[in-house]
């Protein structure tokens, strides 16, 4: 008589097996979050825009987060930087707000 491993062992490793898969991809999504969309991504770039043609791109106010530097070199070919403001080099900035 040959012995085998029980139905019961095979499904409850099963069931093991998703729960782990599903706390990764939980802890996943939670630390490194998800990237911004184009949309969210204009909203951004616009706002930040907005701020700095009202100060005439002279001030320093407002600066660019890591999160908009990526993603508007990502969708919209800019060479902003994290830690940016108006001021950084504010002919390049000017024209690059001009097309938002």
């Amino acid at each position: 008589m040959t012995k085998g491993i029980a139905v019961q062992t095979i499904l409850m490793l099963l069931v093991g097996i998703i729960v782990v898969g599903i706390l990764v991809y939980m802890v996943y999504r939670y630390f490194m979050g998800a990237p911004l969309s184009e949309q969210d991504c204009r909203a951004r770039v616009i706002a930040w825009c907005n701020g700095c043609r009202v100060m005439n791109f002279t001030q320093s106010g407002i600066q660019v987060t890591s999160e908009m530097a990526d993603c508007a070199s990502t969708y919209f070919g800019s060479t902003l930087s994290a830690g940016d403001s108006c001021n950084t080099d504010a002919n390049s900035n000017y024209q690059f707000c001009r097309a938002f």
